[in-house]
């Protein structure tokens, strides 16, 4: 087995790179282009890999392989937006799983602390205009920093800030969709 790795290796490293695209991790002459794969960090419970994605073209434009489709940028961006809102709410079971209330969709604001700090670093909050002009939204999401809140933080400082600002971000994105249910709301009466 490593002979033949080692002449593949060799085949590999005299085989000419792509030349119609930068992406492409094929050498050699080929009409199939196609990225490196990406994948989750996690492989599932069988050890195989999960969410693989690449860039490939063969007749028309580059697409993102992803989830068995072949996917323009919008459609990647919809599809990873999803699996965003997907997985927040898996981490709501583990919460749950916890005894921890899950993320209540009608919060309006919340705050991302770090240990040291005099008050909330982060918070962000939906804010809503009383008096709108037209063509601006009647709502928003305010995300600021607070005055006098800095603080000074060690390595393990820092790692409680991360770890907070990653549990900020599910927070973020109810916030975002309890906005967008919001603004759609008015929409959707007749």
């Amino acid at each position: 087995m490593t002979i033949l790795r080692e002449a593949l290796q060799v085949l590999q490293a005299n085989a000419s790179a792509c030349g119609v695209h930068t992406w492409c991790a094929e050498v050699g002459d080929h009409t199939m282009h196609s990225s490196a794969y990406i994948e989750a960090p996690t492989p599932d419970g069988l050890g195989d890999d999960v969410l693989l994605a690449n860039l490939m073209c063969e007749d028309g434009p580059p697409t993102v392989g992803f989830l068995d489709l072949n996917l323009t940028a919008e459609q990647t961006r919809t599809r990873v937006a999803e699996l965003h809102r997907h997985l927040d709410r898996v981490a709501a079971l583990a919460d749950q799983l916890e005894g921890q209330a899950p993320l209540d969709p009608g919060t309006e604001c919340y705050s991302v602390t770090a240990p040291g700090a005099t008050g909330a670093l982060i918070s962000a909050e939906i804010f809503r205009s009383d008096d709108p002009q037209p063509g601006d939204p009647t709502a928003s999401i305010s995300v600021f920093g607070l005055q006098d809140s800095d603080a000074d933080l060690d390595v393990a400082g820092a790692d409680h800030l991360i770890a907070d600002l990653e549990e900020f971000l599910p927070r973020l994105r109810a916030l975002r969709n309890h906005l967008a249910a919001t603004v759609a709301e008015p929409e959707a009466r007749p």
